[in-house]
């Protein structure tokens, strides 16, 4: 990281510090060291290079500010929502914490996180992607500062499909040609019955799952003949085309795909990992629609700083918070820890593998942070699966899931 704007960065976090002070600045919820330093609590469920490089900036944010020494609290992914929500309330949670923001909605609502309105102007929110800010307003307000997405794309094995399909007329046609040469051979691998890899297609055949605001923002929009029209082409994908394989899992498309017997793979960033020592895949945005002309939209999510709500640091937990999305800062999680930052400007120097993900961004739809959204998945899994797998209408899949939604809420 480059180490020229040290001096107009100090004074700039200096400022930070110093002009909000909405909560007592000499101790967090951690209290300070033995020489009398504050320290900030951040909690995080990082591991390997992602913690290395966050590691690493904690140190240089010490080194600058030089008030305040960080430390940096590891938490299970799994127990993360559970952690916070029962310990912020009683005094013990951290002063900022990582997190995924589809908890942002819960978390607002329960008083456990601090709107950045106050510190977050229209400048600063334009060094990160309009969508990942997006993801972290509740209500009317902002909650956190992106500092990395997940989203889905196109993974294809070169040697099969050489160049990326422009639109799913496409897609199909060539897994079609190589299934005919070869019947091993699939075109198209993803969870057929999972909402979060259907999403594209949802999208893309102009569906949502809520209504748009301002009409009803908090009615549900899955039993639209949009969202019926987008089962009706995954199940002709699956039983008619005979494109995607059956009982398409995980395991499975990753066995395919790595025995050069699949074209094509929707995943995201983590699907990397499957395909060690091997070179001849790229990656590239999801096709267009045919039927509708418009880009598939996967689901985009957002990992977050968020600031406590009861911390006795806000103003320092904030500069935090800023410092970590800099775009020097987001420029070395990227190349030093592997992240998909938020920052547009740190992908100047991205190989095209990042260059594809920085691509799928602008089209991504971000994944609704309200509570009510973690009834959503089970009963759209087993819509998915009766409508797509075992051929019942759609439209009836689509409202029984509905309904099933409501019930869950009441």
């Amino acid at each position: 990281m480059s180490q020229a704007p040290a001096i107009t960065r100090r004074g700039a976090l200096t400022g930070l510090l110093a002009a909000g002070a909405l909560g007592a600045a000499s101790a967090g919820c951690g209290g300070g060291r033995g020489d009398g330093t504050p320290e900030l609590v951040v909690w995080h469920a990082y591991r390997g290079a992602e913690l290395t490089a966050l590691e690493t900036l904690a140190r240089r944010f010490e080194a600058e500010v030089r008030t305040h020494r960080v430390r940096l609290v590891g938490i299970p992914y799994d127990a993360f929502p559970n952690k916070v929500s029962v310990a912020v309330p009683r005094g013990n949670g951290p002063d900022l914490f990582i997190f995924a923001h589809d908890r942002v909605g819960d978390w607002a609502a329960s008083g456990l996180l601090e709107p950045l309105g106050f510190w977050a102007t229209p400048a600063l929110l334009k060094r990160f992607f309009p969508s990942t800010v997006e993801a972290l307003v509740a209500g009317d307000q902002l909650y956190g500062l992106p500092l990395a997405f997940k989203t889905l794309a196109l993974y294809r094995n070169t040697r099969l499909a050489p160049e990326a399909p422009a639109n799913t007329d496409a897609l199909i046609a060539t897994a079609q040609a190589l299934r005919a040469r070869d019947a091993k051979v699939w075109g198209l691998g993803y969870e057929v019955d999972s909402l979060y890899f259907h999403a594209p297609w949802l999208h893309g055949f102009g569906g949502a799952v809520y209504q748009p605001p301002p009409a009803a923002p908090d009615r549900l929009a899955l039993d639209s003949p949009e969202a019926a029209a987008s089962v009706a082409f995954a199940r002709k994908l699956l039983r008619d085309d005979k494109v995607v394989p059956p009982e398409a899992t995980s395991a499975l498309i990753t066995a395919l795909f790595r025995q050069d017997e699949l074209a094509y793979v929707i995943s995201g960033p983590w699907f990397r990992g499957e395909l060690a020592g091997r070179d001849h895949w790229a990656v590239s945005p999801l096709p267009r629609v045919s039927a509708t002309g418009l880009p598939a939209r996967p689901f985009l999510g957002v990992e977050a700083a968020l600031v406590s709500a009861l911390g006795t640091q806000k103003p320092a937990a904030y500069a935090l918070a800023h410092y970590l999305t800099e775009p020097d800062a987001a420029a070395h999680r990227l190349q030093a820890g592997g992240q998909l930052v938020a920052n547009p400007s740190a992908y100047g120097a991205g190989g095209a593998f990042v260059q594809a993900f920085r691509s799928q961004v602008a089209e991504a739809v971000p994944l609704s942070n309200r509570p009510a959204m973690r009834a959503v998945w089970t009963p759209m899994k087993r819509a998915l699966s009766q409508a797509i797998v075992h051929g019942v209408d759609p439209h009836t899949a689509l409202r029984e899931a509905c309904a099933a939604i409501e019930r869950g809420l009441q």
